[in-house]
Formats: structure tokens, C-alpha cells, sequence
């Protein structure tokens, strides 16, 4: 298991650190003790800034994995 994450490139780590850290406060602040507008306002912001975090490391990937393509095809030619 622990060779599995030395492999990762240290932006992933940081970005599914992220994800990680903002998934758990969502679901913190859902099940808080607070007013129900208060925890529906929270909780959708957080939810939203973990969906961002989520698109851009999906972006990123793709990214880097047609920049990969294309230098690989580049060679061939």
C-alpha cells in the first residue's frame, strides 16, 4: 500500500490531500449541531470546493496525459 503513494506525483498528494481534508468538513458540518440554513449554506460550500478540487485534478490529468500523447507521437513521426 505504501508503494502505491510513492509513486504520485506531489500535486496529486496535495490535491487528494485536499479532497480528503474538505469531503471529512462536509460531512462535519452536515451533521453539526447548528441552525438548518446554516448547515445547508456550509455544507453545499464545501461540497462545491470539493468538486472543484476534483475538476482540476481531473483537468490536470487529462492534461498531462495529452501532453504525454503528444510527445510520444512526436518521436514516431
Amino acid at each position: 500500500m505504501k508503494s502505491m503513494f510513492t509513486n504520485i506525483d506531489p500535486l496529486t498528494k496535495i490535491q487528494y490531500g485536499l479532497m480528503v481534508v474538505f469531503g471529512t468538513l462536509t460531512a462535519a458540518v452536515s451533521f453539526a449541531p447548528l441552525g438548518m440554513e446554516l448547515r445547508i449554506m456550509g455544507a453545499g460550500t464545501l461540497f462545491g470546493v470539493t468538486v472543484g478540487l476534483w475538476l482540476s485534478h481531473l483537468l490536470t490529468m487529462t492534461y498531462t496525459a495529452t501532453q504525454t500523447l503528444r510527445q510520444g507521437a512526436g518521436s514516431n513521426a
